[in-house]
């Protein structure tokens, strides 16, 4: 917990100097608290790191790639499947007794939040499990964000895919 509010300390410190300081400096300041988000991110209780043949959540938004950089572990506790790309992230419920292969089901309730449009939800998708072993369980789902910060909205989110532990 100190070391998160060190953080923050020293984030907003960079905050109020760089608003200050010349072009140069600015800069400098806007890689420095890149550099303390990525920090936070990396170090974030829980998460894990994504890659190919391990956890990992990769979408389509409006057409352009996005791929999980971590995720937050799919538990009974969570209810949901998060994937996180720096502050940005798609987050969906799923029912562990339901991960059957072949088995679909509509997303309601799906979660959408990122830098441009802010806090969004999709009310329109769905999500089928592809494929279940011994280890991991895969997906595919799609969604539409229907509104962000109260606000309608149209963003599609396709070609959608996930694969999580079975142990959850």
């Amino acid at each position: 917990m100190k070391s998160y509010a060190a953080l923050l300390s020293g984030f907003l410190v960079l905050l109020t100097v760089g608003s200050s300081c010349s072009s140069g400096a600015q800069g400098d300041a806007k890689n420095l608290a890149s550099q303390i988000e990525s920090t936070v991110k990396e170090n974030t209780p829980g998460s894990l790191k994504v890659n190919e043949n391990g956890n990992i959540m990769k979408a389509k938004i409006n057409g352009k790639e996005w791929v999980a950089n971590s995720m937050l572990p799919a538990t009974e506790h969570t209810g949901r499947i998060i994937g996180y790309y720096n502050t940005d992230y798609i987050s969906f419920p799923y029912d562990r007794r339901d991960m059957l292969v072949g088995k679909k089901w509509k997303l309601n309730g799906v979660d959408f939040v990122n830098k441009e449009n802010g806090i969004c939800g999709g009310t329109n998708g769905e999500m089928t499990i592809t494929k279940v072993d011994s280890n991991w369980v895969e997906g595919t789902f799609f969604f539409t964000v229907t509104s962000c910060n109260n606000t309608p909205a149209k963003i599609e989110v396709t070609d959608g895919f996930f694969r999580i532990p079975v142990e959850l």
